[in-house]
């Protein structure tokens, strides 16, 4: 069975990805490919469309599509919780009770567009919204490796829960308890950031991340022997600790292309290998 996820039903940081048959073969995010970051109010087309290509699937090869937002019932606490909260403002409050999911009716028109222009139709998949805070919690939990696990989720807002306790058991999720909308500790990060002058959903690393100031390649090099570093040598850690530094090393060098790779492992030795580092 071939499941595409596509996420950004949010408004920001819309992604897929794609599992074949129980197994992630690809998942990245619109904003590395259209390089717009957090690709605000976007859909996760160009995401999905790499996914397809990278598993050598076409659209039509699409059995179900899933989404971290979902449809709430009537009587869902959210819902009213969020009404009681706002007495004062009655057509917020009626709103939440007569009109309640509005957002994901408008999402899931938006996404069923997408989808028909990436040659998927829609009528002939199955559509599996998931509660946004399931989503987040199963995101955490199933690629954690416990098999037993207390899972908390703080977000801005989902569909209306902000806060989400639960937890995991031989694979399958359970809630505890939730807290609704307007009580959230994600909003209230959020307007502390934007009062401090960041942008929300952003913040102060919005320059760093889009890297518009990164050094050019020349004004890297090693410091050399006489440079004043803190901590310890790698020449001065035991057998053990080196092979563990090497691991490290690989591992921070893995998420770029092979040629980056390989030209930083070819720097590094030209320099003295990895005992010359500090």
């Amino acid at each position: 069975m071939n499941v595409l996820g596509m996420g950004g039903c949010v408004g920001h940081d819309p992604a897929a990805a794609l599992v074949v048959d129980g197994r992630v073969v690809a998942a990245v995010e619109e904003e590395r490919l259209i390089r717009d970051k957090h690709a605000k109010g976007r859909q996760a087309s160009e995401a999905a469309r790499f996914c397809l290509e990278h598993a050598g699937l076409k659209p039509s090869d699409v059995d179900a599509v899933a989404i971290p937002f979902a449809p709430l019932a009537f009587f869902h606490p959210g819902r009213w919780h969020f009404a009681r909260r706002h007495w004062y403002a009655p057509d917020r409050a009626l709103t939440a009770i007569f009109n309640g999911n509005r957002r994901f009716r408008r999402f899931r028109h938006q996404l069923f567009a997408a989808l028909k222009r990436l040659g998927i139709n829609p009528d002939k998949i199955r559509f599996f919204p998931v509660e946004h805070h399931l989503a987040h919690a199963s995101s955490a939990y199933h690629l954690s490796g416990y098999r037993d696990s207390a899972i908390l989720s703080v977000d801005g807002n989902g569909e209306y829960a902000t806060t989400w306790f639960g937890h995991g058991r031989g694979g399958e999720i359970h809630c505890i308890k939730e807290f609704y909308m307007p009580d959230s500790l994600g909003g209230l990060y959020g307007a502390v950031t934007e009062f401090l002058g960041f942008e929300m959903l952003d913040g102060e690393q919005r320059r760093q991340a889009l890297r518009t100031e990164a050094p050019d390649e020349a004004q890297i090099a090693f410091r050399g022997r006489g440079a004043s570093i803190e901590g310890l040598a790698i020449n001065a850690l035991s057998k053990d600790q080196k092979e563990h530094a090497q691991k490290v090393l690989r591992t921070l060098i893995e998420p770029y292309r092979q040629k980056d790779q390989d030209e930083a492992l070819a720097a590094l030795k030209k320099q003295g290998g990895l005992d010359a580092c500090h």
